[in-house]
């Protein structure tokens, strides 16, 4: 792998990430019932950690990966860091507003809208990840990742919970459904009964190292152009070492999803880096490119087809068109978890419609 190459070709194992993780989370986000669905496409209750558990982290190790190489040709482009963290500090909050906006359907409540959200999580890394990019030296990065869960760790664990007591971990007790009701009170998400929203303002603290290992990971690639073979082992033994971090963690802060727990953090962002680097090597060092069009059309514009999978699941929820495909026609052939199954791969395929449209066009729409 030569150095012109990775500085003047596009990641195709980025996209291929991107829009792998963009369709995965199309299809566990939209089945065709919420009570019958396969273990691995529903999050895990409490404990543990699912296959549907790792698309969230995904998307956050992506960002920074996706960061870093933006912000390396910009900057040996001439580019000012102030300007950049102005032109970030704006796309950030689009993504968060956005996000939010997605909330008002169905009840088009204003004054109950839930504040929290996936693209509002994903904006918050982002800017943060940027800020520590931009003024942090490198050295520190590592720092950062480890007092952010140190710190996190500590308060869910031992700070008492005003109002409540001892620390707990409990749902809707714990020190981060608190802070988050005193700050968001009213607009915390329906599924949470206004008690705690899982992606709510303090559970996406320890989600920043995740966004922050992907641009080390990014990083690493950009400094070893010269030494890619090396640079992917290292890389992929320490996507190793976070997993068994993570597990080994889980022993004294159980791998919670729900509460975005240290260990979580550790565990899935081991997976998310070695899933990058696997791809990498197939896709960019060895070039197996053939047949990933459709992985890369979602790629490309995975904004585009967040916002059209949510407004689909909205609409044919409210039509009432979801149960009757599920209910009268669809479980008329098959049992319940496939006709659940099939639901999601369907709605999936209409999503794709707009978007291979739209890859095929040269369409990307950014912000």
């Amino acid at each position: 792998m030569s150095k012109k190459f990775v500085l003047n070709r596009r990641l195709m194992s980025l996209d291929l990430f991107r829009g792998g993780t963009m369709a995965a989370m199309v299809v566990v986000n939209d089945p065709g019932s919420w009570d019958v669905i396969y273990r691995q496409l529903a999050h895990a209750e409490w404990e543990g950690c699912t296959f549907t558990d790792l698309i969230f982290p995904f998307f956050l190790f992506i960002v920074g990966v996706s960061l870093v190489i933006s912000f390396n040709r910009l900057l040996a482009a001439g580019a000012v860091r102030r300007d950049l963290l102005i032109k970030t500090s704006k796309r950030a909050f689009y993504i968060f507003i956005i996000g939010v906006l997605l909330n008002y359907p169905p009840d088009f409540e204003l004054a109950y809208i839930r504040v929290p959200g996936v693209l509002q999580r994903i904006a918050i890394v982002y800017l943060v990840t940027a800020i520590i990019y931009l003024y942090a030296s490198r050295k520190t990065w590592v720092y950062w990742c480890a007092g952010i869960l140190l710190g996190y760790y500590l308060i869910m664990n031992f700070v008492p919970v005003p109002g409540i007591g001892a620390a707990t971990l409990e749902l809707e007790n714990n020190f981060a459904a608190w802070f988050d009701r005193l700050i968001l009170s009213g607009h915390l998400s329906w599924d949470g009964r206004g008690s705690y929203d899982i992606t709510g303002i303090f559970t996406s603290i320890p989600a920043i190292p995740t966004g922050l290992a992907g641009m080390m990971a990014g990083q690493a690639l950009l400094d070893n152009r010269e030494d890619t073979r090396n640079t992917i082992i290292r890389l992929l033994l320490a996507g190793n070492f976070l997993m068994l971090s993570g597990w080994a963690l889980g022993f004294a802060f159980p791998i919670i999803r729900n509460i975005w727990s240290s260990s979580y953090t550790l565990y899935t962002t081991g997976f998310a880096l070695v899933a990058f680097m696997a791809l990498y090597w197939f896709v960019d060092i060895l070039g197996y490119k053939k047949h990933s069009g459709f992985f890369q059309a979602f790629g490309r514009n995975a904004l585009t087809a967040y916002i059209l999978s949510t407004l689909f699941s909205d609409l044919t929820q409210g039509t009432g068109f979801k149960k009757w495909m599920f209910s009268d026609v669809l479980s008329v052939f098959m049992d319940g978890y496939n006709a659940s199954l099939v639901y999601s791969l369907l709605s999936l395929g209409v999503i794709f419609i707009p978007i291979w449209w739209m890859y095929k066009k040269n369409m990307v729409i950014k912000i």
